[in-house]
């Protein structure tokens, strides 16, 4: 090879790598651009859902490396797309300032307005207004335009108590969910005089002072019940700590008894060796004698030793395992008395506060259980939907109290008219659920007729008046194919057949 040949290489293998550094760097370049023009992309998204929908497929492209030629006419779209949006957003800015300036001089027009307030508002329009080149920036400045507004609202108007808005229906759904929650004894008193209000004055401050009411009530009963429970792992971990020292002391104790007596055993056993040897080694029985004598006494002694060393072990194990089965009772005792408060707790917790009849949570339970011996056993199980009828006319007529004086009294006649074996709870509202197992449809009727006619058989009486309350019912069976949803809406759906039919009746659908 020629020394020109040779130089020619040498520039040729420059000249490629000149290129590839060259290409990486393009390629680098290009990937920065990509990655730049793609979160670019991100920053225009929720404009426009056209708009979203082009740029996220310009996205899509940019990560597969499309070519330019089939990103071109994305990009052409995308351009148009984003020009129309600029058009709008001008048309919309224009529109805002408009507004904005048509506002703040109706609010200038007003007397009463505070002077510091009329200030504040006319360097907003003159200067602050003019100032705004995005939407976005618009915000603030609407934040501070309410603000004016409700300052000046403030200032020249007073709320006239006398003219106070009333919402039975809200304070019916508040004393409804005041009803469901689950007090402590004590607090008996308070939500019931709660409750009075709530019956007998709807107007929205009295709601919203008996709701704050309420919550004060059950955030402090919650704070109670967790200090309740810090109290008790502060007392069962230290109980634990205080057992698990006495386990470590009677170990240590032992490793150490343990060690002596080795110590004791190991120097009887040196005393037993010498002997022998001594004994073999003795040439007259009276030298023979001596030896034995004295080892013996000293041997004799270690075992008395070893004895004491035993009997003081065992005191003390037997006085540690004292110590230690007296925690574990206590510890014992201060679970089994947590546990019984929590199933005290879960058990007011599954039952309606109002008719002490089992809650919907209690039922939800008890008919996943029935739904699944049904599915198991194919037994007979059939589900009625009772809801009282015109409730609502109670509640408007004679006042709240008369209404949940009504449930009572039609709870405690449910549960007396029905079996030992069947489930009663109310559902909510005026509406209460039946399951009865082991029952078919066809021999259902006869029970949940008499239900029927007993409820109506009550005598009720609100200010001085008679009044005749009826239930309506609608039963059914549960049947193969169902799901517990659909056994229920079939029920349900025979409850409306007998109210639609002129109530005080009862309906079965099977």
């Amino acid at each position: 090879m020629t020394d020109k040949t040779a130089r020619l290489e040498k520039k040729l293998s420059q000249a490629i790598e000149a290129r590839k550094a060259l290409e990486e760097a393009r390629k680098q370049q290009v990937d920065t651009l990509t990655e730049f023009a793609s979160k670019l992309t991100l920053g225009c998204k929720g404009q426009d859902v056209s708009l979203d929908n082009l740029l996220a497929k310009y996205r899509s492209a940019l990560a597969k490396g499309m070519d330019f030629e089939h990103l071109a006419p994305l990009i052409e779209n995308t351009s148009a797309q984003l020009k129309q949006l600029d058009s709008t957003n001008s048309a919309n800015h224009r529109s805002l300032v408009t507004h904005i300036q048509t506002a703040g001089k109706q609010l200038q027009k007003l007397r009463g307005v505070p002077e510091d307030t009329r200030r504040k508002l006319r360097s907003l329009l003159d200067n602050e207004l003019g100032d705004i080149d995005a939407i976005p920036e618009f915000v603030p400045l609407l934040d501070k335009l309410l603000q004016f507004y409700l300052q000046v609202f403030d200032a020249k108007y007073d709320i006239d108590t006398s003219t106070q808005h009333n919402d039975p229906e809200l304070a019916t759904e508040l004393l409804g969910l005041t009803n469901e929650l689950v007090f402590e004894d004590d607090v008996a008193d308070e939500v019931k005089a709660i409750k009075q209000r709530i019956s007998t004055d709807s107007s929205i401050d009295s709601l919203l002072e008996n709701a704050i009411a309420v919550i004060r009530i059950f955030a402090k009963s919650i704070a109670r019940e967790r200090q309740s429970a810090q109290g008790f792992l502060v007392s069962l971990n230290q109980t634990l700590e205080e057992l698990h020292k006495s386990i470590v002391d009677t170990t240590s104790h032992s490793k150490s008894i343990n060690k002596e007596l080795n110590a004791l055993n190991v120097r009887i056993e040196s005393k037993i060796k010498r002997l022998t040897e001594n004994t073999q080694k003795a040439s007259s029985i009276s030298e023979l004698k001596g030896l034995v004598d004295d080892e013996l006494a000293q041997i004799s002694k270690d075992l008395v030793e070893r004895e004491t060393i035993e009997r003081r072990d065992k005191q003390a194990l037997l006085e540690s395992f004292d110590a230690i089965n007296s925690r574990i009772n206590v510890l014992e005792n201060k679970v089994n008395t947590y546990k019984k408060r929590l199933n005290e707790q879960r058990f007011k917790s599954l039952l309606d506060g109002l008719t002490k009849l089992p809650n919907r949570s209690a039922f939800d339970d008890r008919y996943s259980q029935e739904f699944h011996l049904f599915e198991i056993q194919s037994n007979d199980v059939t589900l009625v939907v009772v809801d009282v009828d015109h409730f609502k006319s109670i509640n408007d007529k004679y006042g709240h109290s008369a209404g949940d004086k009504t449930l009572q009294v039609i709870a405690r006649a449910l549960k007396k008219s029905i079996r030992k074996t069947d489930f009663i709870a109310r559902y909510g509202g005026e509406e209460f659920v039946i399951l009865m197992p082991g029952m078919p449809i066809e021999a259902a009727y006869a029970p949940l007729e008499k239900i029927r006619a007993t409820v109506k058989s009550i005598p009720f009486r609100f200010k001085d008046k008679e009044v005749r309350i009826t239930i309506s019912l609608g039963a059914t069976q549960l049947k193969e194919g169902d799901s517990k949803l659909t056994a229920f809406d079939r029920a349900d759906e025979a409850l409306y057949e007998a109210k639609n039919s002129g109530r005080d009746k009862l309906c079965l659908r099977e």
